[in-house]
């Protein structure tokens, strides 16, 4: 007989290993969508690449922060990762949007910014 407990969203026995979990398989095809080895994504993590491994294989549980910093670096939420959610990327507002058009505009030289029109308008 086995003691479960629901922790992040997924399920987990006591003793480490995964019935059920969402997490290790978002981690994966969110690192392999980014064409990175495990040993990449450890290292934009900040942590050895064996500590990786184990949140991919399910033997460990990141921490809140760790869980955030790599929602960040998969460019996703952490609902994604934990399987709360469906969507690997986040949808954002109209002013989301447009706030993201200001931001590119502000980049862009007046030229570039003439080319972007053009391409878009023929």
């Amino acid at each position: 007989m086995y003691i479960l407990y629901v922790h992040y969203g997924y399920v987990n026995r006591i003793g480490g290993a995964f019935l059920e979990s969402a997490l290790p398989n978002n981690l994966r095809k969110q690192r392999t969508r980014l064409g990175l080895t495990q040993k990449e994504a450890a290292t934009k993590l900040g942590i050895g690449s064996a500590s990786y491994q184990r949140y991919e294989s399910g033997t460990r549980e990141p921490n809140l922060e760790t869980l955030c910093k790599l929602a960040d670096i998969f460019n996703t939420s952490t609902d994604y990762l934990l399987g709360r959610s469906r969507k690997s990327m986040p949808t954002f507002s109209e002013n989301s949007k447009d706030d993201k058009w200001t931001k590119l505009g502000n980049i862009l030289s007046t030229s570039e910014k003439e080319k972007v029109i053009k391409a878009l308008t023929d």
